[in-house]
């Protein structure tokens, strides 16, 4: 059991996503999660309790410690995302109570959206949705670069398409 923490390198660490390649396998764009995104709404709240804290000190406290708690939340978030692309497929990481990886071929990939609300047009990120076929689809938030990933995922698949779709 030692062993196997000891190789995982814990509850929260950073991936290294070429541990996860497969000889021959090449990562093409992996994806960056944006600082100021992802912090943006702990930062917030944080400023509301200190103007609070002016008029009423107990619920401006209240607000500053659920300002740490989205912090902290959002620290742990960033460290666990993850969406790498590599010339074969894609595989991604996310989740903070279940924590998923997915890995998914080109094959069963129908399209690669981005998501860009306000907030991601002040601050340069944007939500990158994956839809695979059938039911499944994932929503990997707070992606810096999300067009990059977005066409180098097309410039590779319109490649396979013009061979032939061959793997």
């Amino acid at each position: 059991m030692a062993d196997i923490e000891q190789k995982s390198g814990g509850l929260f660490k950073r991936a290294n996503p070429e541990s996860l390649l497969v000889p021959g396998e090449q990562i093409v764009e992996q994806a960056v999660i944006s600082s100021p995104g992802i912090y943006w709404k702990s930062i917030g709240v944080f400023v509301f309790a200190v103007i609070v804290s002016l008029l009423v000190f107990e619920l401006g406290v209240l607000l500053a410690v659920t300002a740490v708690i989205m912090f902290a939340y959002a620290t742990i978030k960033k460290e666990i995302l993850m969406l790498v692309l590599t010339d074969k497929r894609m595989f991604f990481r996310y989740g903070i109570l279940q924590i998923d990886v997915v890995d998914i071929r080109f094959s069963k990939i129908e399209s690669v959206e981005l998501e860009r609300m306000p907030p991601g047009y002040l601050m340069g990120y944007s939500n990158v949705v994956i839809m695979g076929t059938g039911q499944r689809y994932v929503v990997i938030p707070y992606v810096a670069n999300g067009p990059e990933i977005r066409q180098a995922y097309n410039r590779l698949t319109l490649v396979d398409d013009e061979r032939g779709g061959e793997e």
